[in-house]
């Protein structure tokens, strides 16, 4: 390689590990107001704290903010694998999950990105363009956010969230750095035509931990080597991927079924749900018109031709807008007929999965199978694009690389401003310090308000009011009675009946029934925070309760036996 194409194969690496970081750098971090949080990071991101930080049995996991009940319905891998980093370096939770696996992710990501891209095309500049789609790969809803209001958002106006985004998602994040090895090693294996016994285990390892790192890629990560088993059997009988297929699916079953013994209870059969909700939410595409003609004619029970085209519209609105310009990588190319066939068959498995189930719970889970398929589709459009004669390739790759680059104008920004949307103020963090020295018990928090946000004027907002959280878990190293309804309900556990009971307890009704249930519950700790605490006023000697900590507006009380 020549010094100029090092120069530039450098600086695109750096350009893209930056923005494939942007989204967590600076989440997590100490600043004058407290410990600041970045778009989703002030509840994604808390939850994994919660997580990682209480993890003693990796085989046995147990939910820190639903007073240790055991997990149920979550793929846990990424969690362990930051506990795993804790115990090892003595960095804190949140810089691993903040800065230090975003940055070896983002570097692995982006060398394996251009390894492949230079494997299926034999140049360079395929190297270079999966490398710059897998890091900017964009669907079109910029174009309508352009011309409804000329901005450049929309990356999820038609659902599926895309690759710029994708540290948002740490586990999702994680599994793609687990695919792309897994794409890479088949693809040396192709080239060598054989298997060799490293190259086997690791791609054990890889299968068995898929589903448990992120349960969404299990169906990508198999298919692919089933492909390549079925390749092998048919051209050269060679029966050994096979067998190494078998052992990988008997041991990733058992290993997810130990988290996951009631998951497949939470898919839902519900077609078209995303497809519908895309046209008739304002916070998506939004087009009343189309979804006005679809209730008038399921109102009706005109189930025919007209019908059906309307629901064939949407469902290809839905797949282009979402897809963008990987549509074009649909199209089979005479070199690479049979692997264009492999990733299209794929990637409709992801389409069809969210296009007929949702999650029951939290209906938009499922949108997370097409993540796989839009990764697919780089893949795709890059052999596409390096399939062209050269006028037309160069056309294409600058256009595709501009029209994916613009949306980052509007999207990036938000992650770099001076203040965040939420906040642990500092005030909470020294409480938060102190009740974790405190010995070990559950924490009773204040079932979250949706309106106490309105209550500041300005952000960052404290994360007590931001959103249903687990940060009180996450930051005081014990677990609460109860916190995040949000991802409880996606684990598909039922906790109305305790919050109900929380929520009662802090009316103050009864003080016989409150005393009865901190004692049934065995609360050892109850914690107040900002106007909770002139609104929830507690009769310490009545409840038999002790202030332990009071300072600024925080309140701490241990319950006595």
């Amino acid at each position: 390689m020549a010094k100029s194409q090092k120069i530039i194969t450098i600086v695109l690496f750096i350009i893209c590990v930056i923005i494939q970081i942007i989204p967590l750098i600076k989440s997590g971090l100490t600043y004058s107001y407290g410990i600041g949080y970045w778009g989703a990071m002030g509840h994604d991101g808390v939850w994994h704290q919660s997580l990682s930080s209480q993890i003693t049995n990796p085989l046995n996991l147990t939910l820190p903010m639903y007073h240790s009940t055991p997990l149920q319905g979550y793929h846990p891998f990424y969690n362990i694998l930051v506990n795993t980093l804790h115990r090892l370096t003595f960095l804190p939770i949140s810089l691993i999950i903040f800065q230090v696996i975003p940055i070896l992710t983002a570097i692995t990501f982006c060398i394996l990105s251009y390894k492949i891209g230079v494997l299926l095309t034999k140049e360079k500049l395929g190297g270079y363009t999966l490398l710059i789609l897998n890091t900017t790969a964009n669907s079109f809803g910029w174009i309508v956010s352009v011309l409804r209001n000329g901005t450049l958002s929309g990356e999820s106006m038609f659902w599926a969230m895309q690759a710029p985004s994708n540290q948002i998602n740490p586990p999702y994040q994680l599994s793609l750095v687990l695919i792309l090895a897994l794409i890479y090693i088949l693809l040396r294996a192709l080239k060598l035509k054989r298997l060799t016994l490293p190259s086997s285990l690791t791609i054990v390892l890889i299968l068995v931990l898929l589903p448990i790192t992120k349960v969404y890629s299990a169906p990508l990560g198999f298919g692919l080597f089933f492909f390549y088993a079925f390749y092998n059997i048919y051209l050269f009988k060679n029966f050994r991927p096979l067998v190494i297929l078998i052992v990988s699916l008997i041991f990733s079953a058992a290993l997810f079924f130990n988290y996951n013994r009631t998951s497949l209870s939470l898919l839902e059969f519900h077609p078209f749900w995303f497809i519908n909700s895309m046209i008739e939410s304002p916070d998506r595409l939004y087009i009343p018109r189309l979804a006005n003609m679809r209730y008038t004619l399921e109102s009706s029970g005109n189930i025919g031709p007209r019908f059906l085209a309307l629901q064939s519209l949407t469902f290809i609105i839905f797949i282009i807008g979402n897809f963008g310009w990987r549509v074009l990588g649909f199209i089979p190319q005479k070199k690479t007929r049979y692997l264009n066939w492999v990733l299209n068959i794929l990637i409709l498995l992801t389409i069809l999965i969210p296009t007929f189930f949702i999650q029951k719970g939290t209906s938009w889970n499922t949108i997370q199978f097409m993540y796989y398929g839009l990764f697919l589709g780089n893949i795709g459009l890059t052999i596409f694009i390096l399939s062209q004669k050269k006028p037309i390739r160069h056309t294409l790759l600058i256009g595709i690389i501009i029209s994916s680059a613009l949306p980052l104008i509007g999207s990036l920004p938000q992650y770099l401003g001076s203040l965040p949307p939420s906040a642990l103020p500092a005030n909470e963090v020294n409480a938060l310090t102190f009740l974790s020295s405190q010995p070990k018990g559950i924490v009773l928090t204040v079932p979250f308000d949706s309106f106490q946000k309105y209550n500041f004027d300005t952000t960052p907002i404290p994360l007590y009011a931001y959103e249903t959280t687990s940060y009180v878990s996450a930051y005081s190293k014990h677990p609460t009675f109860l916190e995040d309804e949000m991802n409880l309900g996606n684990s598909g556990i039922v906790y109305k009946p305790l919050l109900d009971a929380s929520t009662k307890f802090f009316e103050q009704k009864n003080v016989f029934q409150d005393r009865g249930f901190l004692v049934n519950n065995q609360i050892d700790y109850i914690y107040l925070t900002g106007l909770q605490v002139a609104k929830f006023p507690l009769n310490s000697q009545e409840l038999s309760i002790k202030e332990i900590y009071h300072q600024g507006d925080t309140l701490i009380y241990r319950v006595l036996r």
